[in-house]
C-alpha cells in the first residue's frame, strides 16, 4: 500500500465522521444507558416486591383462617375428650350393674330350680299320702 492510499483511507474514515460519531455517542449514551438499565430493574423490582407484597398477604389472610379454624378444632376434640371419658365412666357403671343383675338373676335361677325340685318332692309326698298315683287329690 502506498502512502496516497493509506491517506485516503484515513481520510475517508474521519471525513465521513461514521466511525468518530459511533464512537461518541457510545461514549454519550454510556451514562444514559447505564440509567436506562438501573430504572429498567428498578421497575422490574418494584413490580416483582408488589406481587410478592400482594402474595404474602393472601398467605396471612389464609394461615390466619387456618389457625382460627385449628383452634375451632381443638376446641371441639376438647369437648369431645370430655364426652368419651364420661360415656367411658357411664359404660363401666353399667357394667358393674349389669354383672351385679347378672348375678341377682342366676341366684333367682338357682333359687326357682331349688323350688321346682322343692314342689315337685312335695307333689309326689302329697301323691304318695293320697293314694293317687294320677296326681288327683281325692275327696
Amino acid at each position: 500500500m502506498t502512502s496516497e492510499v493509506i491517506a485516503a483511507l484515513i481520510a475517508a474514515l474521519l471525513g465521513g465522521g461514521g466511525l468518530v460519531a459511533v464512537i461518541i455517542n457510545a461514549f454519550a449514551n454510556r451514562k444514559k444507558v447505564a440509567a436506562d438499565v438501573v430504572s429498567t430493574l428498578s421497575n422490574a423490582y418494584e413490580v416483582r416486591i408488589k406481587e410478592q407484597d400482594e402474595r404474602i398477604d393472601k398467605l396471612v389472610t389464609s394461615v390466619d383462617a387456618l389457625e382460627l379454624k385449628v383452634r375451632d378444632l381443638r376446641a371441639l376434640l376438647c369437648d369431645r375428650e370430655t364426652q368419651v371419658a364420661a360415656l367411658q365412666k357411664e359404660n363401666d357403671e353399667l357394667r358393674l350393674e349389669v354383672d351385679k343383675l347378672s348375678k341377682l338373676v342366676n341366684n333367682k335361677d338357682r333359687r326357682i330350680r331349688e323350688l321346682e325340685k322343692q314342689v315337685g318332692e312335695l307333689t309326689a309326698r302329697l301323691d304318695a299320702i293320697c293314694g293317687n298315683a294320677d296326681g288327683k287329690v281325692e275327696e
